[in-house]
C-alpha cells in the first residue's frame, strides 16, 4: 500500500507540472501594493496575481515551581518563519515557508494548488494532512501558548500529499493521500512504506454576526514510515521549555497499520468560545499482538473582555484570528482549558503514562500583528509518566509567556 501511494503522489506531480504548462500564460500586468488587517499584499490590476510575505518570530519562556524533577526554567526562540504566498493566473495559488528556529532549518509548507473550480481545490506538495481542529489552526492563532495534549501526540505533521478540499457557505470537506515527511532520513530507509489517507469534515449550521456552532470529525489511516514497523507516541507538559517528553510509549515494535479518529465541536457567541476535542489512537500489530489504544482530549472557554469574536472560515472548516477592536487599548482575553492524555495501554504491555492538566491564560492583542499570551499550568502525571527518566506521579506547575509578532 505505502509504494502506491508513493506512485500516486509522483503521479500528481507528473499532472500538476503538465497542466500548469498548458495552461501558463504570457501577459504583463501593473499591480498595486496595499494593507489588509496588517498584512501587506501586492496585486496585480486585473486581478490575476497576488502575493504577501508571511513572517513570524514567537519568543517564549517559562518558570517551573513544586514537582520531585528537576525542570530547566529557560527561554527560547520557539519560532522564527519565513513564507511566501502567491496566486498565479488567477486559478492557481503556491506557497514557500521554512522555519529557522533554534538554527534548524525546517521545510514547513511547500504546495501547489489549482483553484479554478466552483468552491473547491487540488493542491500537491507539503502541507498539513487534515486531522484536528486545533492542529491545523495556524499557531498565530491558538488560544493558549502551546496547542494541547492530544494535539502534540496524535499530529499528523506536514506530508507529501495531495488532496481535494470543497466547502460552502457553512461546511467544509477535505480528503488527503500522502506519503512521508521532508526530513533528514528521507531516501536513507530500506523500504518506504509510510503513508496513508485522511479525511475531515467540518460543519457550522449556525454563523452569523453573533453566534457561530461547529461540529466536524476526521480519520486517518496510516502505514509505519519503513519496514521496521515502528512507531512511537510522545508528548511535553504543553511546553516546550525544559524540553521532557514525560510521556512516551517507547518503540511499538510490529505495527502493521494505525488508526487516527477525531470528533471536535465549538460553540461562539459574542466575546464568549468554547471548544472541544477528542480522539484516539489505535496501532494495530503483527503475530496476534494486541491492538494498543491511547486517547486524549482538551475543553476550552475563552471570554473576549473586550467584546471581539472570532469568525468562521468556511474554505478551511477552522475559525480565524481574533483582532481588536481599537489598537489602542487593543483585545484583552482569558481562557481556561483542561485536557488529558492517555499512552497506556496495559493489555497491550504499553505504559507510556498520562497526565491531566488545567491552564489559565491572559491573552492581550494589541493589534492584528501582535500577541502576549501568559499561561499557568497545573500538570498531574501518573504513576508510568517516566519518559526522559521522569520519576513517575509527579505533579508540578509552571508559568510561561509567549510573545508573538508576525506580518
Amino acid at each position: 500500500m505505502g509504494k502506491l501511494i508513493n506512485k500516486l503522489l509522483l503521479l500528481g506531480a507528473v499532472l500538476f507540472i503538465f497542466i500548469g504548462t498548458t495552461f501558463a500564460q504570457e501577459t504583463v500586468s501593473e499591480g498595486k501594493t496595499e494593507w489588509d488587517h496588517g498584512i501587506v499584499f501586492w496585486k496585480s490590476n486585473d486581478g490575476n496575481f497576488s502575493g504577501r510575505f508571511d513572517g513570524r518570530a514567537f519568543l517564549n519562556g517559562a518558570y517551573f515551581f513544586e514537582g520531585e524533577n528537576e525542570l530547566s526554567n529557560g527561554t527560547h526562540l520557539r519560532k522564527a518563519r519565513l513564507a511566501i504566498k502567491m496566486e498565479l493566473w488567477g486559478t492557481w495559488k503556491t506557497e514557500w515557508d521554512m522555519d529557522i528556529a533554534e538554527g534548524i532549518v525546517e521545510i514547513k509548507d511547500m504546495w501547489l494548488g489549482y483553484y479554478g473550480f466552483n468552491n473547491s481545490h487540488i493542491k500537491f506538495g507539503h502541507f498539513k494532512v487534515p486531522f484536528g481542529l486545533e492542529i491545523l489552526t495556524s499557531s498565530r492563532y491558538i488560544v493558549f501558548v502551546e496547542r494541547s495534549y492530544n494535539a502534540l501526540a496524535f499530529k499528523m505533521g506536514r506530508r507529501m500529499a495531495a488532496e481535494y478540499s470543497k466547502w460552502g457557505s457553512n461546511w467544509n470537506a477535505r480528503i488527503a493521500l500522502f506519503g512521508q515527511t521532508f526530513d533528514t532520513n528521507k531516501n536513507k530507509t530500506i523500504d518506504e512504506t509510510g503513508g496513508g489517507v485522511a479525511t475531515r469534515i467540518a460543519f457550522a449550521p449556525i454563523n452569523n454576526n453573533d453566534m457561530i456552532a461547529h461540529i466536524g470529525a476526521a480519520g486517518v489511516w496510516e502505514r509505519p514510515d519503513d519496514n521496521n514497523w515502528i512507531v512511537d507516541y510522545t508528548a511535553e507538559p504543553e511546553t516546550k521549555i525544559g524540553d521532557v517528553e514525560i510521556l512516551d510509549t517507547d518503540l511499538i515494535k510490529n505495527t502493521s497499520y494505525t488508526y487516527r479518529v477525531g470528533v471536535e465541536a465549538s460553540f461562539a457567541w459574542k466575546g464568549f468560545h468554547i471548544q472541544g476535542e477528542y480522539q484516539i489512537l489505535n496501532a494495530y500489530r503483527f503475530n496476534d499482538l494486541p491492538t494498543a489504544s491511547f486517547n486524549g482530549s482538551y475543553v476550552y472557554v475563552t471570554y473576549a473582555l473586550t467584546g471581539e469574536s472570532r469568525s468562521w472560515d468556511p474554505t478551511q472548516g477552522e475559525f480565524g484570528q481574533l483582532r481588536p477592536k481599537n489598537n489602542r487599548l487593543g483585545a484583552w482575553e482569558i481562557a481556561f482549558r483542561y485536557s488529558n492524555l492517555t499512552l497506556s495501554d496495559t493489555e497491550a504491555l504499553v505504559l507510556g503514562g498520562n497526565a491531566n492538566n488545567i491552564t489559565l491564560g491572559l491573552n492581550w492583542y494589541p493589534n492584528a500583528n501582535m500577541v502576549a499570551q501568559l499561561n499557568y499550568t497545573m500538570v498531574n502525571n501518573s504513576d508510568n509518566a517516566t519518559g526522559d527518566g521522569f520519576t513517575g506521579g509527579d505533579q508540578f506547575s509552571y508559568i510561561q509567556f509567549m510573545t508573538k509578532f508576525f506580518f
